[in-house]
């Protein structure tokens, strides 16, 4: 999946919400059936602006900051093209 708008909705909820990358992280821990969850940096690569930031990342992941966050996942990514 890719992330919209350069992961800008993604910052805002985590603004509105109050959460930091870290925080975000261990949320997504709770909302991972198998208790895993995702790394803080994979998250700084979806929210980053700068060099650091990535279009692209796994369905699972986008998944998990979804539901962490208790939004569709259409609000933060789309599906990427073939």
């Amino acid at each position: 999946m890719h992330r919209l708008d350069n992961g800008e909705p993604l910052r805002d909820a985590m603004s509105e919400a109050g959460l930091s990358i870290e925080r975000l992280a261990e949320m997504t821990k709770k909302a991972d059936p198998a208790g895993y969850g995702i790394k803080p940096a994979t998250i700084g690569h979806m929210v980053s602006t700068g060099t650091s930031g990535r279009d692209r990342f796994e369905d699972r992941s986008c998944d998990l900051v979804a539901r962490a966050l208790n939004r569709p996942v259409a609000d933060f990514f789309t599906v990427s093209p073939a």
